[in-house]
């Protein structure tokens, strides 16, 4: 790969938020994997101090932005000062995207938006055409009237597309998001961290991840849009059912909180369904009632549930993962699932390359059975991020069913580095059985009354006469280690599920 090529690497990586798998570069830079990895080794190779791009197994690679801007442009504010001639293509789109949904239905000149870029009206017209084709999956509409350009939409699909294209995987928000003012930025994330803590106090329960990330972003999207748009936001009083039901939840009050907080905070006074779009979030994001009883699940959360768990259990595979702590554990999700698949509340789900890595299979089988799903009780459809999570149950359920594996571990003494060794193991691998530990020299009897052993863990090497899987490790359990007998673990399992 060039020095051309290398920079083509760094610029989709400056232009995508979280870890990109190597399988999507490969795809887009037209080269190997292999060729990737050795590619991020050799950038990193040049900036000794530290690494400019991360790499996770399971993830793939994500660029420190922060640290290559410095780096290419030698100043600690190189992010301010960096040349807008040298932005990627991708990177200019981002920011005029940026520039126009918080301002939506505002308009601007067009060479207000694309000037500070220097480019030619061509690359204009080839921007606009773009933008409007990603636009268009939300519903809104890219205007262009002489020398005006706006995007057109109802409120709802704007802050949607906002939360989807300009939010991180990790729920922080863009530099440059909303406005250049540091300390204003700051402020507004530390009033919308307030108000989520206030949530949790006001309805003694934890807002856990991801529904703390989209909470605080719909929180903090409101507040950049009424600086942008101000009394343009919709001012629709929302629907009196909804309402209703609002008041049934006992939420009314926690969320006419929020608002008013909000009212205070902006100087304004916002449109009462702002108290409706907060009581959405919340219902969407298990906060109404925490852990729900099996007494207590709706008849639709059940009749999902149970026909989700029947689906995957069709598979050969996964025949016997039914169980009661199965469908309870999964309703609790589903109910929460179901109100955002109605108000079409999406969540970021960070693990979903990982989950998809260490569960190829199951991953695929829960896609088909959700479906199924949609087809069979006509919902809005289940995206993978949201099948990422229902896999992770049904993985829960499947380890829950695993035997535990049998250990016999095995040092010079017997004592010392072999308990110290059991220590470790046990802190990490709470799935295996250690029965003994024992010396070299008392292996062989310690073998003969445990036929229950399914592998033999040592700090030395063990004669040709043990017939059984063995491991030998450092006293230290380093982190190699740890990953050969996580493999050696999974070849125990796949042998016995035969």
């Amino acid at each position: 790969m060039t020095t051309e090529h290398r920079q083509a690497l760094i610029d989709y990586l400056m232009n995508h938020r979280g870890f990109v798998s190597g399988e999507q570069l490969s795809a887009v830079l037209g080269v190997s994997t292999k060729t990737i990895t050795r590619n991020v080794k050799q950038i990193n190779a040049q900036h000794p101090n530290a690494p400019i791009i991360e790499s996770q197994r399971g993830r793939g690679y994500r660029i420190d932005r922060q640290h290559y801007l410095v780096t290419a442009n030698g100043d600690s504010n190189a992010e301010r000062l960096v040349d807008p001639n040298r932005m990627t293509s991708m990177g200019r789109r981002d920011a005029v995207l940026r520039q126009l949904l918080v301002a939506s239905p505002h308009s601007y000149r067009i060479d207000a938006v694309w000037g500070k870029f220097y480019v030619s009206d061509s690359t204009i017209s080839s921007d606009i055409k773009i933008l409007r084709s990603v636009l268009q999956q939300y519903h809104l509409i890219l205007n262009r009237s002489y020398d005006q350009i706006w995007i057109e939409g109802s409120e709802a699909d704007v802050r949607r597309s906002i939360n989807d294209l300009l939010i991180t995987d990790s729920g922080i928000l863009d530099e440059d998001f909303g406005h250049t003012d540091q300390r204003m930025q700051r402020r507004d994330s530390a009033f919308v961290t307030h108000q989520l803590d206030l949530i949790e106090e006001l309805t003694h329960a934890k807002i856990p991840y991801p529904y703390n990330v989209n909470l605080f972003s719909h929180l903090y999207i409101l507040i950049e849009r009424y600086r942008g748009a101000g009394a343009l936001i919709d001012t629709s009083s929302g629907d009196d059912a909804q309402l209703v039901s609002m008041q049934q939840q006992g939420l009314a009050k926690v969320c006419e909180c929020v608002i008013r907080n909000l009212d205070d905070y902006l100087d304004t006074t916002l449109p009462g369904v702002e108290v409706a779009n907060l009581y959405q979030y919340l219902t969407s994001s298990r906060i109404d009632s925490g852990r729900i009883t099996v007494s207590e699940i709706p008849e639709q959360v059940r009749a999902v549930t149970d026909f989700l768990i029947d689906r995957v259990s069709e598979d050969p595979s996964y025949h016997d993962i039914g169980s009661n702590d199965l469908f309870a554990s999964l309703a609790n999700h589903i109910k929460p699932l179901l109100n955002r698949l109605e108000n079409h509340i999406s969540v970021k789900n960070n693990l979903l390359e990982q989950i998809k890595l260490e569960y190829p299979h199951l991953f695929d089988v829960v896609r088909e059975a959700s479906a199924q799903l949609v087809q069979r009780y006509r919902l809005n459809s289940i995206d993978d991020e949201e099948n990422g999570f229902i896999t992770v149950y049904f993985a829960q359920a499947l380890e829950n069913m695993h035997a535990p594996i049998n250990i016999l571990l095995v040092c010079t003494t017997g004592l010392g580095t072999a308990q110290l060794l059991k220590a470790k193991i046990e802190r990490r691998f709470s799935e295996l059985n250690i029965v003994e530990t024992v010396a070299v020299r008392d292996l062989k009897d310690s073998l003969a009354s445990h036929d229950e052993v399914d592998l033999v863990i040592s700090t030395v090497g063990l004669p040709s006469s043990v017939h059984i899987a063995t491991l030998v490790v450092s006293a230290m359990f380093t982190g190699e280690d740890q990953e050969q007998l996580e493999h050696e673990v999974d070849r125990i399992r796949k042998g016995m599920s035969r």
